[in-house]
């Protein structure tokens, strides 16, 4: 399409560079604008660059068959599989037992994190670690806030140990194949990654978990931190509460249960006055903690809603979950009617929160997001399964979906037979992991179906879409103009500086859009200064890579932030609080370590 304009309309840029670079501002401001999801950012910048002409037809999907989408790919796969045979839960279980002071509590649980997310997905060993977690912090009387943003930060920290660890580990790694120098291999960013997970654990472990505010409930009997349920009551013909005035009905709690909706017919009655007639039939959205809900259902004779799909089910058998809804779940930006929650799965949703909003809908019509926690009620031999294939996890203790299995050995040996195919160069990560993929499956460890379950969708056609992205950036010579720009500006300074700005600019950048954009972005910017400069790339490579997973200071820039923010209670300004002195700490160690690790020479 750029062909038709046959004059150039900015000196010293060609068209197609200026509109490279339109494309890349404007999917910048998308991601930190966060109203369109970071996949569609990446397809659309795609799509435009492929309209314009810049990225021929024939290419634009090649991203998608690049080494770090199937690597990432595969990654998810063993991950899901890793987490099922119960061996994360029960080490962080025993060892949490020897851990009843915060600081000791910290450490441990965010070391066995960051130990787990080297060699899985980052949300995964957060969300295999987190219900024991909760668990101990309640034994301990320790408030979940204190420990649940270490452990995420570890989880980040921990992806820096080794290639498969993140995937801007990955993309940073093939970026090497690219330019003609062997990709970097499993255990060559371990050097680094080791030093700043160490200096982070101890800084979490002493000093971090003191800086987050105490956002414990005030009810003793509460497990996490939430906002209060809403929940919905039915007054059956004949109640005690039939004909009453809600001031009455939140006397009989002691005003610890408020009315905030009722529902008559088609009429809707929002925040009631206290002298308000409560009729039968009428359905009350009532707001409360569980245990005072609860209270109240057994003064008043009131029943929670139940669902045609689970009424049927003996009262012995019916389980009701607290589960917090994770990254990439089906359930995210969509709501139970659309979901079929009841009628598809047999699980009623009797309590919705979310931190930081007050819900005033019906839960049918609440548009879910990532984070919030439910009230689940259903079969409590079903329960399980249907929430791991929903992609939520219950934040508590629960024997029956955590025991030990028998795939725990045969798993972990074809797992580790894979990461030595990587470590000795026998096979390259995209052919090894699928390979263990594909034994875990023949040999009957992992159902087919799984493999399909613990793929993250949104974060493939990121990567698939953005790779093609950066390589048509790099062809048309907008990274080098970028390059250029940097060198004229720092070019001067001494060269630790030069490589410490290099990882502040992709600190600030990482934090605001998604960790493999960034790496996307800055490795061919790193790469060009440089060569301008005359340096070894590996140490600008390997800043970039550890940069783009220092996303602390805020929780919509890593799911492992996001994962954490609803249970724990937090709100927005408590990230950068502690995550803002850890980029300082890890500026200050890694840089003069990659030149140690990697001179510049």
């Amino acid at each position: 399409m750029l062909s038709y304009i046959n004059f150039q309309v900015i000196p010293y840029l060609t068209n197609d560079q200026l509109f490279s670079l339109v494309v890349l501002i404007s999917a910048f401001v998308a991601f930190l604008m966060g109203r369109v999801r970071y996949d569609f950012v990446a397809l659309g910048a795609l799509l435009a660059l492929v309209i314009s002409g810049i990225v021929p037809i024939s290419k634009t999907f090649d991203g998608f068959s690049h080494p770090a989408v199937i690597t990432v790919a595969s990654v998810l796969v063993l991950s899901h599989a890793i987490g099922k045979t119960g061996i994360t839960y029960h080490l962080s279980k025993r060892l949490g037992y020897f851990s009843n002071s915060p600081s000791m509590l910290v450490f441990t649980l965010a070391g066995l994190v960051a130990f787990f997310s080297a060699f899985m997905n980052d949300v995964g060993a957060l969300a295999l670690v987190m219900p024991i977690a909760i668990q101990l912090c309640q034994r301990y009387d320790i408030p979940p806030a204190k420990v649940l943003m270490p452990m995420a930060f570890a989880s980040l920290l921990g992806g820096t140990i080794t290639v498969i660890g993140t995937p801007p580990n990955l993309i940073v790694a093939n970026y090497r194949e690219s330019i003609g120098l062997a990709q970097f291999n499993m255990f060559d960013f371990t050097p680094t990654g080791l030093i700043i997970s160490v200096i982070g654990l101890l800084y979490l472990s002493l000093i971090g978990w003191r800086l987050i505010p105490n956002r414990r409930s005030e009810s003793a009997q509460t497990k996490f931190t939430t906002d209060n349920y809403l929940l919905e009551a039915k007054v059956e013909h004949g109640n005690k509460v039939a004909d009453k005035t809600v001031a009455i009905l939140e006397e009989i709690s002691e005003n610890s249960v408020k009315v905030v909706v009722i529902i008559r017919g088609a009429r809707r009655i929002i925040a009631p006055s206290s002298e308000e007639i409560i009729r039968s039939n009428d359905t009350l959205l009532l707001e409360g903690q569980p245990e005072e809900l609860k209270q109240l259902e057994l003064l008043t004779g009131m029943n929670l809603t139940r669902s045609i799909a689970n009424k049927d089910i003996p009262h012995d058998k019916l389980e009701v979950l607290e589960v917090v809804i994770n990254p990439g779940s089906r359930m995210d930006n969509r709501t139970l009617s659309e979901l079929q929650f009841r009628e598809k799965y047999g699980l009623n949703v009797i309590g919705v929160a979310r931190h930081g909003e007050n819900i005033r809908k019906r839960f049918s019509r609440i548009q879910l997001k990532v984070g919030d926690v439910l009230l689940v009620q259903g079969h409590a031999d079903e329960l399980p399964e249907t929430l791991r294939y929903l992609g939520c996890f219950p934040l508590a203790e629960r024997d029956i979906s955590l025991k030990a299995s028998y795939r725990l050995l045969p798993t972990i040996l074809i797992f580790l037979g894979s990461i030595v195919l990587v470590a000795t160069q026998t096979l390259p990560p995209q052919i090894s992991f699928p390979l263990a993929v594909f034994l875990l499956v023949i040999f009957k460890l992992l159902p087919i179906r799984d493999v399909y379950r613990s793929q993250e969708g949104p974060l493939l056609m990121l990567l698939g879409c953005f790779i093609t992205v950066g390589f048509a950036l790099q062809q048309t010579g907008v990274t080098e103009i970028l390059a250029n720009k940097l060198v004229g500006v720092i070019g001067d300074l001494p060269d630790v500086m030069i490589l410490g700005i290099i990882i502040l600019i992709t600190m600030i950048i990482t934090d605001v859009i998604n960790s493999s954009a960034t790496a996307v972005i800055m490795c061919p910017i790193a790469y060009g200064i440089s060569q301008q400069l005359g340096h070894n790339p590996d140490a600008y490579l390997m800043g970039v890579a550890i940069a783009s997973s220092c996303t602390f200071n805020t929780p919509i820039g890593h799911h492992s932030n996001t994962l954490v923010m609803g249970p724990a209670g937090y709100q927005f300004g408590d990230y950068w609080r502690v995550g803002l002195i850890l980029d300082i700490l890890i500026l200050i160690t890694v840089t003069p370590a990659l030149l140690w690790v990697w001179p510049l020479s």
